[in-house]
């Protein structure tokens, strides 16, 4: 393991001909905004770029692309010299699939770099960038390809502004610091479109998913002393509305946007008796090591972790710890 700064960053990369970028499974915004505007800038200056998410990428982000995108190991170019690990700092966070194929890279010693503003980094074979007061990996990315003589072109700008916007919230989050701003003004002075971002990310869809998030809020559980919310949604609720994953987007940061709640947590069914935990707080509590207690990680403000059990034991638990 090796901290290095944007500098080292910037030789590493610049005499390099094919890097692959690889995400966390479950993408957000942040996710693929910033693998995709990184890849795209890595294309304009000569460097062949490759992309991995195991899952594909969101509906409201289908307006963001690059040019060479996998969702299976097998489809990856064998001759790559540097791999790039963006948003996450667990190995698991990108799937069964690529953790055993990044688990033998890092055990070749191959060159490997982590950009992430999580705490609590777990992979310790790799060169790690990590700033955990930066608002979004796209921040972090901003800062390394701006070191480079090639101006940032449109499509690369709308990528890091989508990244910033979708992990503050629109500035609404409490992440939502003086660089955030500064930068995402750049960004619009070198072309983002921001009417797109908006029409985008922020449709509310159509009727199934208001029908779904009617049936999540009506398992509302209310703690005045703790300051939390609390709900839950179950495959059912999927299936009975033909609806996904991504329809449920942003619960938890709804939550905590009313008055005398400053806690906000969603809990989402992935399988038998295994659950999906996101939580989302404005300062209130530092939520990472709140999910760390469950094997989990993020941010202070956002964190999350997965739990195998019963539903009714996982709710009981978060709340006898939270009263810890």
């Amino acid at each position: 393991m090796n901290n290095v700064t944007i500098t080292d960053l910037k030789k590493i990369i610049s005499n390099k001909k094919k890097i692959l970028i690889i995400s966390h499974y479950n993408p957000d915004g942040d996710a693929i905004g910033s693998s995709f505007g990184l890849a795209n800038y890595c294309e304009s200056i000569g460097i062949e770029a490759h992309v991995y998410n195991r899952d594909q990428v969101p509906i409201y982000l289908n307006f963001l692309a690059t040019k060479n995108f996998h969702n299976s190991v097998k489809t990856i170019p064998d001759n790559i010299d540097l791999y790039m690990l963006l948003d996450f700092n667990d190995l698991e966070r990108s799937g069964d699939e690529m953790m055993a194929y990044l688990q033998k890279i890092l055990n070749h010693k191959k060159p490997a770099i982590i950009i992430d503003h999580h705490e609590n980094n777990k992979i310790k074979s790799a060169n790690l960038f990590i700033d955990s007061k930066a608002s979004s990996t796209g921040i972090l990315i901003y800062r390394l390809i701006s070191r480079f003589k090639k101006k940032i072109n449109s499509e690369v700008a709308t990528c890091l502004l989508t990244s910033i916007i979708t992990d503050t919230s629109s500035f609404k989050n409490s992440n939502s610091n003086i660089e955030s701003f500064a930068v995402s003004s750049t960004l619009l002075d070198l072309g983002a479109d921001l009417e797109l971002i908006n029409k985008n990310i922020f449709r509310l869809g159509g009727i199934n998913k208001l029908i779904l998030r009617n049936k999540i809020h009506s398992t509302l559980r209310h703690d005045s002393d703790l300051k939390l919310a609390i709900c839950h949604a179950t495959s059912s609720f999927y299936s009975d509305t033909n609806t996904t994953k991504e329809d449920s987007e942003g619960i938890p940061n709804g939550l905590i946007f009313y008055d005398d709640i400053e806690i906000g947590i969603f809990i989402r069914e992935i399988g038998k008796d295994s659950w999906k935990v996101s939580t989302r707080t404005n300062n209130f509590i530092d939520l990472a090591k709140f999910c760390n207690i469950f094997g989990g990680g993020g941010h202070k403000n956002a964190a999350g972790f997965s739990y195998n059990g019963k539903l009714e034991n996982l709710t009981e638990s978060i709340i006898s710890n939270l009263k810890k």
